[in-house]
């Protein structure tokens, strides 16, 4: 028996799998989504658009189910991170803000209809078109609901890309052209100064700051502490010493009379010496809500000093019987150590979040979504009626997500856990969406694109422009928070960076996170709402 003869031979199958060809494309997708141009770039969208690729060239079949799991938990996890705040956002900022991006919203449904009935495109493409416009996934998973899956998909795909560039030219043009106005805005709001002292007054030697009556007297926060050639940060339990550097924030006059009390105004830069930093920290901690600070001890606890709060936009100097609303931006200083402990307890880690995606109330969510889902209403003259598997699981995660917890079962998981559930629903969708339709949006472009691509760029600019002029020049909100504000209606958070190259405060983002979540949820109901006036027009056939 020679050596040939006693190898055992060795034949290697591969079976082919939809699971290895939808992971492929989700990470072929991320990778291209990622890619950035200045920090823009397609984003989740890039999965569409590899996978409408992959369907035109190799014709793989889509698989339904993962599709429609996909659906349930992308909207199940905007429902969850939209419940928190959804309702309060109304009561919290409806003068303002909310009626903005109402105005923005309203605008944008009288546009597309208008458009697609005069213009007599496809109700499926112009509604995908509008998605493709407001760069909005929700958006195009709700319209899919209703119109054919090909004409939406193409809409969405000719739409995304010229709707992207319409937004940011029209911030960019807006924001250079407003720029000076943007300027004085920020001159007149804040009056907020700080400056450096030495502690000559030897009666203070030794007292702990939060003994010295001064600094709650004049509204004065006492940021750092120049001690010995280093910076040490100010807690109420830091010791006074004669000589020590002061740098005090507060209203200029404030500052100027408390300052003159401790010694000499002095010029000294604490960054040379410094190893202390500076972080906003949004509050969310429903814990800490309504309780001052004097309440919560965050000197004592933490060691690090709040120097300023802004509040539906008023930015103030807080003092220790300020009591935290939720939502508040909290300017914190202290070491890096420090301040993530102090995010902890105000913002992220909050006792009404679970650490770690509860599989229990996840099942339990899971289960109710597709159950409202499923229930079918007999409504006179109109026939059988369901919110579908979409409807069931966004009501269903801003049940949870509003209450929060429910018996034994948590409604609210950790931000990054319900981010990831989120992307990898849209990836599922996106991979089998685009497989599906990617032979007939490549056979579908022809010269009536370009009208296409004309009517997203109105889709997008028209709403943008009259929002900001209601917005800016009845409501009388501020140019940078008017822009916060149509993006986060948009769901456009590129555009921040734009607004925040002029106005590096606060504002913009606080205007932003205000609407961002009812945004989310208003724009599926406004396409629905879109659908049906078109319907009453005799445009859906």
């Amino acid at each position: 028996m020679n050596e040939a003869e006693a190898l055992i031979p060795i034949e290697i199958y591969y079976r082919h799998s939809e699971l290895v060809i939808t992971f492929l494309i989700a990470l072929l997708g991320i990778a291209f989504g990622n890619l950035t141009i200045k920090g823009i770039g397609f984003g989740s969208s890039g999965v569409l658009i590899v996978a409408m690729a992959a369907g035109y060239l190799y014709q793989f079949e889509p698989v339904t189910i993962l599709q429609d799991l996909g659906i349930v938990l992308f909207l199940l996890c905007v429902g969850l991170e939209a419940g928190p705040s959804f309702f309060r956002a109304f009561k919290q900022y409806g003068k303002r803000f909310i009626g903005n991006v109402l105005i923005l919203l309203g605008l944008s449904g009288v546009n597309t209809v208008v458009i697609i009935a005069l213009s007599g495109i496809p109700v499926g493409v112009g509604l995908g078109l509008f998605a493709g416009a407001f760069t909005s996934s929700p958006a195009l998973i709700s319209a899919m609901q209703f119109s054919a899956e090909e004409e939406v998909i193409f809409g969405y795909g000719v739409g995304y890309p010229f709707g992207l560039i319409g937004v940011i030219l029209f911030i960019s043009i807006a924001v250079r052209m407003l720029k000076g106005r943007m300027e004085a805005e920020q001159r007149q709001r804040s009056r907020l100064h700080a400056a450096v002292f030495k502690l000559t007054n030897a009666s203070l030697e030794g007292q702990l700051i939060r003994n010295v009556g001064i600094f709650q007297e004049h509204d004065v926060v006492v940021s750092g502490i120049l001690r010995d050639l280093s910076v040490i940060p100010a807690s109420g339990n830091t010791a006074l010493l004669e000589g020590d550097i002061l740098r005090l924030e507060g209203l200029p006059e404030d500052v100027a009379a408390a300052g003159a009390l401790l010694g000499e105004e002095v010029q000294e830069s604490f960054d040379a010496h410094a190893e202390l930093d500076t972080r906003s920290i949004v509050v969310e901690n429903t814990s800490v809500v309504n309780r001052s600070l004097r309440d919560l001890g965050l000197r004592l606890r933490f060691n690090a000093s709040l120097t300023r709060i802004v509040r539906s936009g008023v930015e103030f100097v807080p003092t220790e019987d300020l009591t935290l609303a939720y939502g508040d931006v909290a300017v914190a200083v202290g070491s890096p150590y420090q301040l993530d402990q102090v995010e902890q307890f105000l913002g992220h880690e909050h006792h009404t979040v679970q650490r770690r995606v509860d599989i229990g109330s996840l099942a339990a969510v899971l289960f109710l979504a597709f159950f409202i889902g499923g229930i079918v209403v007999p409504v006179p003259a109109l026939g059988p009626f369901s919110l579908g598997i979409a409807g069931g699981a966004l009501i269903a995660g801003l049940l949870f997500g509003h209450m929060g917890r429910i018996g034994n079962l948590i409604g609210r998981f950790p931000r990054n856990a319900t981010l990831v559930l989120k992307e990898l629903g849209l990836a599922l969708f996106f991979v089998q969406v685009g497989l599906d339709t990617g032979q007939n949006f490549v056979e579908s472009l022809d010269a009536q694109a370009f009208y296409y691509a004309f009517y997203a760029l109105l889709f997008a600019v028209v709403p943008m422009a009259g929002s900001f002029l209601i917005g800016h020049y009845l409501l009388r909100i501020p140019v940078s928070e008017c822009f916060g504000v149509i993006c986060g209606g948009m769901t456009f958070t590129p555009g921040l960076d734009i607004i925040r190259s002029v106005d590096a405060s606060d504002r913009p983002v606080v205007a932003y996170s205000s609407v961002y979540p009812v945004a989310l949820i208003l724009v599926i109901a406004l396409v629905q709402g879109m659908h049906l006036a078109l319907a009453s027009l005799g445009m859906v056939t």
